[in-house]
């Protein structure tokens, strides 16, 4: 990733509440479409993770409510991409089912909010990069 601009959103959209794959896919999307894939998008959460920034999680059923996932990056990567808990992973669904899938959510933790705050507000720098076309739509 290394992005900047991609980070800054990133981590303000997770000061929000906890994202999911469909979050990561349409800000990766939106704001760097030239490399856009679905492997740079696991890249991307990967980097976040490798910086100390988000956790993973998953919303286990049962009426359970966000947990951590006591696992590796690798381990966790592994599970977004190919599928946890029975629910199909973001690499073996459609791009139809890319906003709807909860096989993770990232969770902000402190390094990630200390970096967040001292980013401040992406549009303020930025600009909305969803002006003119949909949210999480891809081109």
């Amino acid at each position: 990733m290394t992005n900047e601009k991609l980070e800054h959103f990133l981590l303000y959209e997770l000061t929000d509440d906890w994202a999911p794959i469909g979050t990561f896919d349409g800000m990766v999307a939106a704001i760097t479409p030239e490399n856009y894939s679905r492997e740079t998008v696991l890249e991307t959460i990967r980097e976040l993770a490798s910086k100390g920034y988000i956790r993973f999680g998953a919303f286990p059923g049962g009426g359970r409510s966000w947990e951590p996932w006591d696992a590796s990056i690798d381990e966790s990567i592994d599970r977004i991409a190919y599928g946890y808990n029975d629910v199909r992973g973001y690499l073996d669904i459609s791009d139809e089912e890319i906003g709807s899938n909860e096989v993770f959510r990232a969770d902000l933790i402190e390094p990630g909010e200390r970096r967040a705050s001292e980013l401040g507000n992406p549009y303020e720098r930025y600009g909305d990069p969803w002006t003119g076309k949909p949210r999480h739509v891809r081109d």
